[in-house]
């Protein structure tokens, strides 16, 4: 029976990262990576908090600690097989987030997702106020950003109606 950390490594190595499970950047990333693939629906069971960057999973960081254990994650090492509604997802988060870019953006973009999985019916002006309280050292353009990004994480095709793709059309062609 695979576990939620073979399937966070299963992410790791799909989205073609090479780990460093010592350094603090690549847990924050795994953190983030394993959050996202929950919320948008992967079957990962980590318990998620906002804690000082972002989504935090207790239950994961005390799995990722012991040396054997980051060990197979720096090697990818999982017999996990994706679903391809795994990849789905994995596709979705790795066309939308730079992963290995700005983290304060990642960090913006996965508490809004948090805050809105928890309170689906937020405003933007309620996101950007909490996200300015929780996150005071995240710069506004990064909140705005990550408001956008997301909507763009959590939004489901059946959402996307006619209506709606002859305006994306119409936009589309004042670029032309």
């Amino acid at each position: 029976m695979p576990t939620n950390l073979d399937k966070v490594i299963a992410c790791l190595r799909y989205l073609e990262l090479t780990p460093n499970a010592y350094d603090y950047r690549w847990r924050f990333l795994m953190q983030k990576i394993a959050f996202l693939a929950m919320a948008l629906g992967m079957d990962i069971s980590y318990y998620f908090t906002i804690y000082v960057a972002g989504p935090y999973s207790r239950e994961l960081n005390c799995e990722y600690f012991p040396d054997a254990t980051k060990i197979r994650i720096n090697n990818l090492q999982t017999d996990y097989v994706l679903q391809e509604s795994d990849i789905a997802i994995l596709e979705k988060i790795k066309n939308c987030c730079d992963l290995q870019g700005e983290q304060q953006l990642l960090e913006a973009t996965s508490t809004i997702v948090y805050l809105v999985k928890q309170e689906p019916n937020i405003s933007d002006d309620e996101l950007f106020t909490r996200m300015k309280w929780l996150k005071p050292h995240i710069r506004d353009t990064e909140r705005i950003i990550g408001i956008t990004k997301a909507k763009e994480l959590l939004f489901k095709d059946e959402y996307m109606t006619e209506e709606i793709k002859r305006e994306i059309d119409e936009w589309d062609r004042i670029d032309e």
